[in-house]
């Protein structure tokens, strides 16, 4: 199990295996992902990398993160 969480998002890499998303540290908000892509990203808020959607789902839960709907 490999989770990676990162508070400073200055472009940071992830492959085409690696599951991610970025959150709101305050609001405990999801604000993109989950993903399953390769690319670079940078932003003011927290990212978290996983090899799995599984352990990415696991970290959602168990720090109480939100994944807002279509509507939000």
């Amino acid at each position: 199990m490999a989770i990676q969480k990162i508070t400073n998002v200055s472009n940071t890499e992830t492959t085409q295996e690696q599951w991610w998303i970025t959150y709101n540290d305050e609001t405990k908000i999801i604000l993109q992902g989950p993903f399953q892509c390769s690319g670079r990203t940078s932003s003011p808020h927290i990212m978290v990398i996983a090899d799995t959607e599984e352990e990415l789902l696991t970290y959602i839960e168990e720090n109480n993160l939100t994944i807002p709907s279509e509507e939000y």
